[in-house]
């Protein structure tokens, strides 16, 4: 853990640099809410709130920030290995109140003007690889039941 506790350390101390290809960082609209959550509209989230709690909460929805982002709601989740290390606080990075999950299924609410073939109220499923979605590998959806490529 000390490991990376120092390698956080120093991401904040230097930054992302300019090899991050998305905007970074953002885990809780709240903490920004002029920036990167919608005025006046709400969400419920899962948020962790420190290690080995976690808490349903009332946060700002976020909004579209790029022109690939795609803003679902969600309606069914899992938990995945992965949540366990952030549960039990191995992944020092988090913050209180930062959002949770990442094995979900949703309705497209909002999509970024560079999202041509998904529209509001198509149903998706995401798995839990992150990816760049322009690799053959990275960019399969399956939407209502159907395998799409693509970047959602």
């Amino acid at each position: 853990m000390a490991l990376s506790q120092a390698a956080y350390k120093a991401e904040q101390a230097i930054g992302d640099g300019d090899n991050a290809v998305t905007i970074q960082n953002v885990t809780n609209p709240g903490l920004e809410r002029g920036k990167y959550g919608q005025p006046g509209t709400h969400m419920k989230a899962l948020a962790w709130m420190g290690k080995n709690k976690v808490e349903m909460i009332d946060c700002p929805k976020p909004k579209v920030l790029e022109d690939r982002d795609v803003i679902l709601k969600i309606t069914g989740s899992t938990v995945c290995g992965s949540d366990l290390h952030l549960l039990h606080g191995s992944v020092i990075e988090l913050q209180k109140g930062d959002i949770l999950g990442h094995e979900f299924c949703g309705i497209v609410d909002e999509v970024g003007s560079a999202i041509t073939k998904w529209k509001k109220g198509d149903r998706v499923v995401a798995s839990f690889q992150i990816a760049c979605g322009d690799a053959r590998a990275a960019s399969v959806v399956w939407l209502s039941g159907r395998e799409l490529t693509g970047t959602l």
